[in-house]
This record gives structure tokens, C-alpha cells and sequence, in this order.
């Protein structure tokens, strides 16, 4: 509000009835709002287009505003005024006492509302005084909303270019190899969730699915190390006991206590032989064979950063193999719930397991999930990566 109440407030009154506006004026004289001075400070206009017109030129502090004029009435005269004169607080006068009127009046933009023949000096004082005050609070709360909209714009930017900064470094170029699929959809704009693949010196095919605890930028960014590593030490070909050790002792060296990652790495023979896995507190990885038959590599090991050096198992689970996809998935995928709270589970799961051919798993999981969420969220990063073995 930029005047105090012991300053002069200018009226302008838009009213078509002589009789009335005399009235109004004699009581906005009376009330204390006006101090007299060289410039009249009550403005008459006798239509909306006349009122619209003076308000644009002597910029008022406050509006009275007749419902019923010649050239408008009703709600569309307070969406008329307010739309021309965005700021200015506007009371309405009826002729009437319609609440639902009233109210809807306030809903659309005035400030306040007086029912002519019904109200003297004091009550006009006091509802010029409670409009210009709401008037000033509610463009107090447009300007904090518009710095918030502008903050939240310039947070979209950065995350946007986090994001792709983000995408671009975690690109694995693995994950385009003919004998992977996988999906990924994160909860928050970053996942906490992460896939790799990278074939060795040797062309066996390495894979990593991980998920750190957390949600959001601040979980991914503990990704980018792991996934260094995991690149690093893949190009190098060094076995995959060596990899989970490593990536442990990063863990223990950049997190607080609390921060691990779940995780299982795949080591799959160039020539579709077998299957070397390491599972620290991802759900079971599962084998499933061309004939129909299951093998599943359970979690045997703590998360990764959990434990010390001295304390890291990083035994490894050798299982040789006819042809057959290997199935990754993070727990997200089990735990997403449907709209009604009723959770993918583990038995859905299974089933879909023991129905589908190794060739259809993937897809067949995709839609089931897809059916089971209905169009809702989930409430975790989803995160599958399956993986072809042998011809």
C-alpha cells in the first residue's frame, strides 16, 4: 500500500445515479479517507468505459464500483475493472443484499463490497480502509509469487542442465549392444537408479544395475564415481570380485554413514558359456533358459559401503549356462504400487517368470507393470536391464 491512513486517499466513484454518488461523496468527505486540497479527491464516472478511462488518468487508490451501469452489470463489470486496472482495490456497491453476489464479486476481484442506502460514513471508512489494506497484501503475495515462479524457473534451468550434464556422462555407449535391453524410469528428474554395460578386453559382456539409497540429484550424483569405476575397470578386464571391491571402498571414502548402494554385476562369457554374479541387496537376478528352467543369483552380500575393506565380501556366484536372458531388476519395480496402494510383488513377478519365454520376458514385464500402475507414479526409480546369453 503505498499511502498510510492519515494521508488524503483519491476515490474515484463510478456510479450513473446523481443522487447516490451526492450521497457516497458526503460520506467519503465525513469518513476522514479525504483531506480536501486543490485536486478533488472523489472522481465521478457514470459507466464502466467512463470509469475505466478516468481511472487511467487520475490513477486512484481506491474504486467504487456500481454493479449495475448502463454499459455493464453484474460480475462482468468487477472482470472488466479489474482487467484494466490490475492493482487498484476495488469495492463494489449493490443495490441489493445478495450474499452470493457478494461473494462472487470478492471471488473475482474486488476487495470488499457496501449495499447502498445500508451503510454511513463509518462503514465506508472502514471498507475503503480493508480494501486498499487486502489490496496491498495480495499484490505482496503476487510479487513473492511471481520471485518464487522466477526462482523455480531459473532451479528448472539449472536441474535441465544437470540433467543433460548428468545423461551425458552416465551415456553408456554398453547399453546400446545388441544383447541388452533395459528401462529405466526415475521417480524425481535424476534417478537413483543406474545401468551400465561394457564388453571387456576379452568381448565378454559386463553389467551393473545399482540403486543408492535416496531419491533425486543428490543420490544420482553419488552415482557418477561408481560408474567411472565401473567402466574403468571393465575396459581393463579385471574380474568382477575386483570391481565390487573397488566401488566399495569409493562408497566408504565419498558417503556418510547411512549412504550404501544396492547392487549386482554381471559377468557374461563371450561365447554364452556362463554367468559370473555379485549380489549386495538387489532382488534376485534370474536366469531364465531357452528349455524354461530358473537359476536366480540372490543377494548374498551386504550393499556396497557398508563394511570396511576387511570386512567386504566380494565372493562370486559361477554358474554355467545353456542359452537364455539374464533378468536385472532394482526394487522399485516390485514395490511400485497401483493407484489403489496395492503393490507389483514378488508373486506377479514370478509368475510372469514362469510364463514367458526368455524372447517375450522383457516385453511381458514392461506391459505388466504398465497395466499395473494405471497411469499412476511410482513412488521409487524403476530400473530392468535384461541381458541375452549364447545364441
Amino acid at each position: 500500500m503505498n499511502k498510510t491512513f492519515s494521508q488524503s486517499i483519491s476515490i474515484l466513484v463510478i456510479e450513473d445515479d446523481p443522487g447516490d454518488f451526492g450521497l457516497i461523496r458526503a460520506h467519503v468527505r465525513l469518513s476522514g479517507l479525504v483531506h480536501g486540497g486543490d485536486k478533488e479527491p472523489v472522481v465521478w464516472a457514470k459507466t464502466l468505459t467512463e470509469g475505466i478511462a478516468a481511472a487511467q488518468c487520475n490513477k486512484p487508490d481506491v474504486v467504487l464500483l456500481d454493479l449495475s451501469l448502463p454499459d455493464s452489470a453484474g460480475l462482468a463489470t468487477v472482470q472488466a475493472m479489474r482487467a484494466a486496472l490490475h492493482d487498484v482495490p476495488i469495492v463494489i456497491l449493490t443495490g441489493h443484499d445478495d450474499a452470493a453476489l457478494d461473494a462472487a464479486a470478492l471471488e473475482v476481484g474486488a476487495q470488499d463490497y457496501l449495499v447502498k442506502g445500508q451503510f454511513e460514513h463509518n462503514a465506508l471508512g472502514r471498507a475503503v480502509r480493508h480494501a486498499l489494506v487486502r489490496g496491498a497484501l495480495e499484490q505482496e503475495l503476487e510479487r513473492k509469487n511471481r520471485e518464487l515462479q522466477e526462482l523455480h524457473e531459473s532451479d528448472m534451468d539449472d536441474m535441465a542442465v544437470a540433467n543433460d550434464i548428468m545423461s551425458h556422462i552416465m551415456r553408456s555407449e554398453g547399453l546400446r549392444d545388441s544383447q541388452i535391453r533395459y528401462f529405466q524410469r526415475p521417480t524425481q528428474q535424476f534417478s537413483g537408479d543406474f545401468i551400465a554395460a561394457g564388453r571387456d578386453n576379452n568381448g565378454d559382456l559386463r553389467v551393473m544395475l545399482a540403486d543408492v539409497t535416496g531419491h533425486g540429484l543428490q543420490a544420482a550424483l553419488f552415482l557418477l564415481p561408481i560408474f567411472r569405476v565401473f567402466h574403468t575397470m571393465v575396459k581393463k578386464g579385471l574380474p568382477t570380485c575386483d570391481i565390487v571391491t573397488e566401488i566399495n571402498q569409493t562408497m566408504r571414502e565419498i558417503t556418510a554413514p547411512g549412504r550404501f548402494i544396492a547392487a549386482v554385476a554381471a559377468h557374461i562369457a563371450r561365447d554364452g558359456s556362463s554367468i559370473e554374479v555379485w549380489n549386495g541387496g538387489i532382488p534376485t537376478a534370474v536366469y531364465v533358459q531357452k528349455n524354461g528352467e530358473l537359476h536366480k543369483f540372490r543377494s548374498r552380500h551386504l550393499p556396497l559401503g557398508v563394511v570396511d575393506a576387511d570386512a567386504f565380501e566380494a565372493t562370486t556366484e559361477i554358474f554355467q549356462v545353456q542359452p537364455g536372458v539374464l533378468l536385472l531388476c532394482s526394487d522399485g519395480l516390485t514395490e511400485a504400487e497401483s493407484v489403489s496402494g496395492e503393490p507389483f510383488g514378488e508373486a506377479r513377478f514370478e509368475t510372469i517368470l514362469q510364463i514367458s519365454p526368455p524372447d517375450e520376458l522383457f516385453d511381458n514385464i514392461l506391459s505388466a507393470l504398465e497395466a499395473h500402475l494405471g497411469g499412476g507414479i511410482a513412488h521409487d526409480d524403476l530400473s530392468m536391464v535384461l541381458a541375452q546369453c549364447g545364441a
